[in-house]
């Protein structure tokens, strides 16, 4: 019991970290879509976008380390969830690229999108690992 309850603990903490992440990417990225002009012509707006990019860089690495977490705790429902949240923020990166680089706003609503998608399997993990 202790041994499950100590290989999960890494689980926990990560999970709960990626949602902060996921949730805090995803209200700078809907206020940088609400507010910003597309090129940038202001200064807080650029501040708004890089910290939509800063959050959007550190949950992707904290979905490959929940993935490689869950997949070390040896749980088949930790493991699935963990792969379902970093492929839907390897979705959310490409579609925010594909934004990046053209200014259409159908891969900025898929980004979105996946973001709420990839923030229900990652507290998932939270709560399945407590």
């Amino acid at each position: 019991m202790t041994e499950s309850l100590s290989r999960n603990r890494p689980v926990l903490i990560a999970s709960s970290v990626e949602t902060l992440l996921l949730i805090g990417a995803f209200i700078a990225g809907t206020s940088t879509l609400l507010n910003d002009q597309f090129p940038l012509t202001q200064t807080w707006m650029a501040a708004l976008l890089s910290s939509h990019l800063s959050l959007a860089i550190l949950s992707g690495l904290g979905a490959v380390l929940l993935f490689a977490l869950t997949y070390l705790s040896e749980r088949r429902d930790l493991f699935y969830l963990g792969l379902a949240t970093v492929l839907a923020v390897g979705i959310a990166a490409a579609g925010g690229l594909a934004f990046y680089s053209t200014y259409n706003y159908d891969f900025s609503y898929l980004m979105a999108l996946s973001f709420v998608v990839a923030i229900i399997p990652a507290s998932g993990c939270l709560a399945l690992s407590i």
